[in-house]
């Protein structure tokens, strides 16, 4: 995984703006990276700090309540060397006629000063945790790959800059509009739910 192509501000593609009550404008665009379409989104959040919006990222369990998304779930498996292993699974709507999706990531901190940032990627998790790999075969989810990205939060004057980077492929017979949908809607949507809590909680 390419962090530093993934942060780099070089060859994003804007791809979209939508306004959302919690952030403004939501500026989203798009770079390939080592063959995989990696999603870039931009927001600033007012009346929250960094530290509180890392927290609201970094709460596993909590997503599933504050989540737009059905999270069916949402649990940290183990914490090793200094990484939190964690399981999502996202419940697709019947309409849809596409399988539920669910990913197994390790997630660090990689902050830096005073910029709080966030990353995950994939791992080779199905020895380690055998349970969750029974438990989605019955499911018959399906885990998109590649599976990796960041959240980086900075304040400033007009208050915290928050910049999303998710690089993955939807996986399985995903139609084109709703993969698009992703860029256009989930997307945002992910990142208002982020505001929304961290403004909740407060400064």
């Amino acid at each position: 995984m390419d962090f530093t192509a993934l942060l780099a501000d070089a060859a994003w593609t804007p791809l979209t703006t939508t306004r959302r009550t919690e952030t403004g404008d939501v500026v989203v665009a798009l770079k390939t990276i080592e063959g995989a379409p990696c999603l870039r989104g931009t927001m600033t959040v007012t009346g929250t700090s960094p530290n509180t919006l890392y927290d609201v990222v970094t709460d596993v369990p909590a997503a599933a309540r504050f989540s737009s998304e059905t999270l069916r779930v949402s649990r940290v498996l183990g914490r090793v060397d200094g990484k939190v292993h964690y399981y999502q699974h996202l419940d697709v709507p019947d309409w849809t006629l596409v399988a539920d999706r669910f990913w197994v990531l390790e997630g660090w901190d990689a902050s830096s000063g005073t910029r709080r940032a966030f990353r995950w990627q994939t791992f080779a998790w199905r020895s380690i945790y055998p349970q969750v790999a029974a438990e989605v075969a019955a499911a018959g989810a399906i885990e998109p790959t590649p599976n990796w990205g960041s959240w980086l939060f900075e304040g400033s004057d007009s208050g915290t800059r928050a910049v999303y980077f998710l690089c993955t492929n939807p996986a399985g017979s995903l139609p084109q509009w709703l993969a698009e949908a992703a860029a256009t809607k989930t997307l945002p949507n992910t990142m208002a739910d982020v505001a929304r809590e961290a403004q909740r909680r407060g400064p």
